[in-house]
């Protein structure tokens, strides 16, 4: 009676040891957002993208395209990451960590949807992804995207027909402005985003290296609000890094700023920012 005791211990031992496997060789959790307990990295991969389409819509046929119904193109540094989830869990317990989480950072939440919503989870795995591990159950699904900060983010969690959990979580980091990446744009295009506190650097150089230029800095606001709000604080914004570059010296004749809200003309994904054009 004692060993059959002790092997049902041991066998329950077992089943939670098992839940917390390895992560993959050279994986790691992105920073603000630990893992789901006990969930670990069967897949991980980093690099620079030229374009990474964020679904801001559930996926259907267009035009005879598979594609996200609406989407929003950004370039930067994208981090991958497919973590498994101990079969004890569902995906909705882990859409609600999650979406805890993203609250608690105050991330805003650009689309979200769950089950068949989202359109099919075979179109998310094999069309959006091209992981094949997060074809599953369509009303087991779930997916968020969002804007953390200067990260656009993308969430999907699915449970596959052999009860499996996955997580999908892909993080694209905007680029920081360089002073020839500010001096390319400005030269070929006459316009630049401003996407960090430190861009001033590389635009303090650009101002002291061409004495005669004058630049726009332009504020937009895409956040849910009343127009005339979102024009007011859009303004605030560029007037408040234009006196930046005044107390750094620059001429305040040099430089001019306008708040446009939410009319902003050309795409852009993160809700909040700043541009600077030649004038």
């Amino acid at each position: 009676m004692r060993i059959l005791t002790l092997l049902q211990l041991g066998l329950l031992l077992l089943s939670f040891t098992v839940q917390a496997q390895s992560d993959v060789t050279g994986s790691r959790d992105p920073q603000q957002l630990p893992r789901f307990p006990l969930s670990w990295i069967v897949n991980f991969n980093e690099q620079q993208i030229p374009e990474y389409e964020l679904a801001t819509g559930p996926m259907r046929k267009i035009g005879g395209v598979i594609a996200p119904e609406k989407s929003q193109r950004i370039s930067g540094n994208l981090l991958r990451i497919t973590y498994r989830v101990p079969d004890t869990h569902t995906p909705a317990q882990v859409f609600n960590y999650y979406h805890e989480l993203l609250e608690s950072l105050q991330a805003t939440i650009l689309f979200q949807c769950s089950s068949r919503q989202c359109g099919s989870s075979n179109q998310w795995a094999n069309n959006y992804f091209d992981i094949a591990e997060l074809y599953g159950i369509d009303r087991s699904q779930f997916f968020i995207s969002a804007n953390l900060g200067q990260q656009q983010l993308a969430f999907y969690t699915v449970q596959r027909g052999n009860r499996r959990s996955y997580v999908q979580l892909d993080l694209i980091q905007s680029p920081q402005q360089s002073g020839d990446s500010l001096v390319s744009d400005l030269q070929q295009r006459g316009v630049s985003w401003l996407n960090h506190a430190d861009d001033i650097e590389p635009l303090l150089d650009y101002m002291r290296n061409n004495a005669q230029q004058k630049v726009l800095i332009g504020g937009y606001d895409k956040r849910v609000g009343e127009f005339d709000d979102l024009v007011r604080q859009s303004q605030q914004a560029a007037d408040a890094f234009s006196a930046l570059l005044i107390a750094k010296g620059i001429a305040a004749e040099r430089i001019a700023s306008v708040g446009v809200g939410p009319a902003l003309p050309l795409e852009r994904a993160s809700l909040v920012g700043l541009w600077v054009q030649v004038r």
